[in-house]
């Protein structure tokens, strides 16, 4: 029986000793390893924001006249909630390049990009109350019928670039559907087959007669006109009090890594902002590469060769973390304490067009990696830090 017991315990030492061997020849690093761990994996739950819907009594005071509800929603959008309008400026203006382009390569008017306001305020992370999440507020059987990836690691619906192309083709085929961009504009909000329902039922010819007939859920009515004075908005934000857009994308290059790495640890060795990091790579659902198999990361531009350079410099180690796939091993930091500042390292100035509020976002996204803490060599410094970080409030924001 003892024999039996000493047997077992030798046969885990192996295999613990062959993970540690395996981590290494897997990221093809020459660091010492700690002990294997089965900690809890730290990312277990989704970065999500759920969307501010328009409050009710907005839409039901909308004129009747498309060109009053026009210019009740510039006023709506540049007195009432102007600040939410600012935030969303500076957070789509990096991305509205690539909206572009991607419109374009499938003819669709490139007007058509600024739905992205209306929707989430080009927030990857947006899910409405319905359950459509990201930018372009896929649900998720459209979302995986425009070939978009939805597993327990991977939301491509939170991915700017990938869901964009979908979004496109979506308003393209709406568009064949009805032709008139109108009635395909308003099918984005509505559904297709709602909208072709209520068309047929009431033998509709023209959209102005179906707009102004009261036959459209009022959310849907509203969608057209809010549409049409974002794009004025947009298109001459100092004719209503604001800055002018800057016109430089969002700059990132690819790189291919390996599955199941935390992905802290290529902010960390790419000297990277890691909210930045993580809206770059938003369909990320748990913060961690997939795992088995390699995966083409998202980098601000240039930082590719420096993550590849620093990356030996960091102690990783495996943990464990069982999934309704299955079990996997992670690599992750071999010190779980990592302070804020660790990971809010650089490209501050990019965070923060693309939060739109740079603090409140930071504390946001830390709040769902409260785990992060200090990894200052000097382990009373360490203390320290994680002292005062436990007692700073985190917040939430939209």
């Amino acid at each position: 029986m003892n024999g039996g017991i000493y047997k077992n315990k030798r046969f885990s030492i192996v295999i613990k000793w062959f993970l540690t061997i395996g981590l290494t020849i897997f990221l093809g690093l020459s660091w010492d390893l700690p002990a294997f761990s089965q900690n809890i994996n730290p990312q277990d739950e989704e970065v999500y924001e759920v969307l501010e819907e328009l409050p009710p009594k907005v839409i039901k005071n909308l004129p009747q006249d498309i060109n009053d509800q026009v210019a009740y929603f510039i006023k709506y959008f540049t007195k009432d909630r102007r600040e939410v309008t600012e935030r969303w400026l500076k957070r789509c203006t990096p991305y509205l390049p690539y909206f572009k382009t991607i419109f374009r390569e499938y003819g669709v008017p490139e007007d058509l990009v600024y739905l992205a306001f209306i929707e989430s305020g080009c927030n990857p992370f947006a899910i409405s109350r319905a359950g459509a999440v990201g930018i372009w507020q896929f649900m998720e059987k459209t979302g995986r019928s425009y070939r978009l990836k939805i597993d327990y690691w991977v939301d491509e619906r939170k991915d700017f670039i990938r869901s964009t192309h979908a979004a496109a083709l979506y308003l393209k085929r709406l568009y064949a559907i009805f032709g008139d961009w109108r009635p395909a504009v308003a099918s984005y909000n509505l559904g297709e087959g709602r909208l072709l329902r209520i068309l047929r039922a009431k033998n509709f010819i023209d959209y102005w007669q179906l707009l102004n007939s009261g036959s459209l859920p009022l959310e849907t009515a509203a969608y057209l006109p809010q549409w049409m004075a974002i794009t004025f908005i947009i298109k001459n934000p100092q004719k209503y009090g604001f800055q002018p857009l800057e016109p430089k994308a969002l700059e990132y290059e690819e790189m291919e890594v390996n599955g199941g790495v935390d992905l802290k640890v290529f902010a960390v060795a790419g000297r990277i902002n890691y909210d930045l990091l993580l809206r770059m790579n938003a369909e990320l659902r748990r913060q961690i590469t997939p795992p088995g198999k390699p995966y083409l990361l998202k980098v601000p531009q240039g930082k590719k060769k420096e993550i590849q350079d620093n990356l030996n410099r960091l102690q990783l180690k495996l943990i464990e973390k069982t999934t309704s796939d299955g079990t996997f091993y992670i690599v992750t930091f071999a010190n779980a304490e990592l302070s804020e500042d660790d990971l809010i390292l650089e490209n501050s100035a990019q965070n923060q067009s693309l939060t739109g509020s740079k603090n409140k976002q930071s504390r946001k996204v830390s709040k769902k990696s409260k785990n992060i803490k200090s990894s200052k060599k000097d382990s009373k410094k360490k203390k320290k830090a994680k002292s005062t970080s436990q007692n700073t409030k985190k917040s939430k924001k939209r």
